[in-house]
């Protein structure tokens, strides 16, 4: 996530030197800190961008349903942050669902675009709720039914082992787990069996040599269940080494906003009467052991931890870890159940600020440490390289699988990280200059990168920085160009996320709102502190960014399968398994640009001549695909047609 780290929060922190700058500042900044209008950009070409060589492929063997929209937290079992669609290049702020909720997890789908989230703290008593991917309407709802407070994981949606074509979703709390299906009905519903508690789950994920599902507490307890029954599966419960992080600095804010902040929160979550203090740690990771959502890599099963060093591996035995730690946990057979054996461990000063992001074949890790270094690991807990990028990293790193691109966020902008194997370097950084702003106002990265076959979603902010604190007013959503970092499209609307960039099986973006920034700004602001300034009441729930002109959407559907197979066929003597790949995501840009088509020629966009020419393009895609050839021809005529008859 964007926000969460061990003790580290991507250049969020307050300080009593950035508040001392603030009330010296604001009154200066209030008499210039005047609005945020979100630039216009002209309709963006189809991109230059295209996949070279062979791709990183799958381990092969995941239930994980297809990888054409957002499965979990981070996209996948190894946190890529990546899908293989094409994300709409043109998109405007559509409804907020759910707008009493707050969620700094984001929502997953299932192949129809259904969309299922856990909010944190809900006021009504569930663990689940799903909405339809049009309206925004809900579906349906899951109740709590025991008097734990409600965790806030993103669940999990793996395929379903005995039914082809349709879904399961997996929800892990503290004290209770459970599978869903698509319509509501629950398949199991079990107790955990941790003790203790409660703590946070920020997610499930899914072990494949147990068929296990896999939970991970904030106080370092890891259960494990079988996938279709339940039912534990190690021989107890694991918890790991660590111990809990420092307390951390309390904010220095005034009494009177940090009062303010709290209330305007618990407008959206029930926080039972923590102060904005409590929320803020929980977010920054202080006072825990575990601050972020964890890999499983597919080929080894082995789990891939961030959280604290043993207590005395700093130095002093305490009964606090200045350490954090990247762990290497593996699932060991004995008898018919497992037990867990830590397998490597590589100790991070002052923690470090990211989930562990993983290579699709698992044989590479990405981290952020706290000092502004991307560092890539391999599978035995060895450094392989480490790249300074100006900056503290925000949350989990972003992993293509082609051309060896690694993306990574800070507080200002987003790196495109090329990996060449026993070395990286930055390729671009992306220039976010997508508000007209007031004077003495900056703007802000405000999310991770998502990655799609035509672009990079983002999010960006604006607001006023005094020192490392940022005070968000304003949000949007965007798209950069994958070759050259520059902005596609941009379109304003609140609010902001601590969360991810989920995206749906049709291109549209999706966040969980979870303001925690724009609290503070708004009681500055309404406390008499930026007088004359106007910042917008919190919003909660689920935002959709829905597609716009979806001719657009079309071209860039057939520009990706065209370059996707033009690459394909060069590297088909090479790399089979990359190949193979590509044969699947051709398959999800086929079924993407069917939908697309339907939903254009209803909006207008497209004429009833121009769907029939569409639909038979992606026929002949199909015919191909069954006879095991790569269909570059009718991908290519499809991009030609709309790149000509389309600014």
């Amino acid at each position: 996530m964007s926000w969460t780290g061990t003790r580290a929060v991507g250049g969020a922190r307050w300080s009593g030197f950035a508040f001392l700058l603030l009330l010296l500042g604001l009154c200066l900044l209030a008499t210039t800190a005047l609005g945020q209008t979100p630039k216009a950009f002209p309709p963006a070409p189809r991109t230059a961008w295209a996949p070279i060589g062979c791709r990183t492929p799958d381990a092969g063997g995941s239930p994980l349903a297809s990888r054409a929209t957002w499965r979990s937290l981070h996209s996948d079992e190894v946190n890529t942050d990546e899908v293989g669609v094409a994300y709409a290049p043109s998109f405007v702020a559509d409804w907020v669902a759910e707008p009493n909720t707050w969620n700094p997890t984001g929502p997953v789908f299932d192949d129809a675009g259904n969309l299922y989230f856990v909010p944190l703290f809900p006021y009504e008593p569930v663990v689940l709720i799903s909405l339809d991917p049009v309206t925004g309407a809900r579906r349906w709802s899951i109740p709590r039914t025991t008097p734990a407070p409600v965790g806030s994981g993103s669940p999990l949606v793996l395929d379903d082992p005995d039914n082809p074509g349709e879904q399961i979703i997996y929800v892990g709390l503290y004290d209770r787990a459970l599978a869903v299906r698509q319509d509501g009905s629950i398949v199991w519903d079990v107790a955990t069996g941790l003790p203790g508690g409660p703590a946070g789950v920020f997610g499930v994920n899914h072990h494949p040599g147990a068929d296990a599902i896999v939970g991970l507490a904030g106080n370092g307890w890891i259960y494990a269940l079988d996938r279709r029954t339940g039912a534990p599966i190690l021989t107890a419960p694991f918890q790991l080494p660590g111990t809990v992080s420092p307390p951390g600095i309390p904010l220095a804010a005034p009494p009177a906003v940090q009062a303010c902040a709290s209330a305007e929160l618990a407008t959206l979550a029930d926080t039972g009467g923590r102060p904005i203090q409590e929320i803020v740690d929980v977010l920054l990771g202080n006072g825990v052991e575990v601050a972020n959502y964890f890999s499983i890599a597919p080929n080894t099963g082995r789990l891939w931890v961030a959280a604290t060093a043993p207590d005395g591996d700093d130095g002093a035995v305490d009964g606090v870890s200045q350490l954090g730690a990247l762990y290497g946990i593996d699932l060991v057979p004995s008898g018919p159940l497992w037990t867990v054996t830590e397998a490597c461990r590589r100790p991070f000063a002052g923690g470090s600020a990211s989930t562990p992001a993983l290579r699709r074949d698992g044989s590479r890790v990405y981290v952020g440490d706290n000092v502004g270094n991307l560092i890539a690991i391999d599978d035995a807990c060895n450094d392989i390289w480490s790249l300074p990028v100006g900056g503290q990293i925000t949350g989990s790193i972003g992993v293509a699988s082609d051309n060896g691109e690694v993306y990574a966020s800070t507080a200002t902008t987003i790196h495109q990280v090329i990996d060449a194997g026993a070395t990286a370097s930055i390729a671009w950084s992306a220039d976010l200059d997508v508000f007209d702003l007031g004077a003495g106002q900056v703007i802000f990265n405000q999310n991770l990168a998502g990655i799609g076959a035509n672009g990079i979603a983002f999010q960006a902010g604006a607001g006023i920085l005094l020192g490392t604190t940022r005070l968000t007013i304003t949000t949007g959503m965007g798209i950069l160009d994958r070759l050259t970092g520059k902005v596609r499209h941009f379109a304003g609307g609140l609010d902001e996320t601590v969360a991810v960039m989920s995206s749906g099986p049709d291109g549209a973006l999706y966040i969980g709102n979870s303001p925690i920034r724009r609290p503070f700004t708004k009681c500055l602001a309404d406390l008499g502190f930026l007088p004359g300034v106007a910042v917008p009441d919190l919003v909660g729930g689920i935002r959709k960014w829905t597609p716009t002109r979806l001719d657009l959407l079309l071209r860039d559907v057939g520009c990706a399968g065209a370059d996707r197979a033009r690459n394909a066929r060069r590297q088909r003597k090479v790399c089979a398994d990359s190949v193979a790949d590509d044969q699947v995501q051709l398959a999800q840009l086929a079924a993407q640009g069917r939908g697309a088509a339907g939903a254009a020629l209803a909006s207008g966009d497209i004429t009833a001549a121009e769907k029939t020419r569409v639909d038979r393009w992606l026929d002949r895609v199909q015919r191909k695909q069954s006879l095991g050839r790569i269909p570059s021809g009718p991908f290519r005529g499809m991009c030609r047609y709309f790149a000509r008859t389309r600014p």
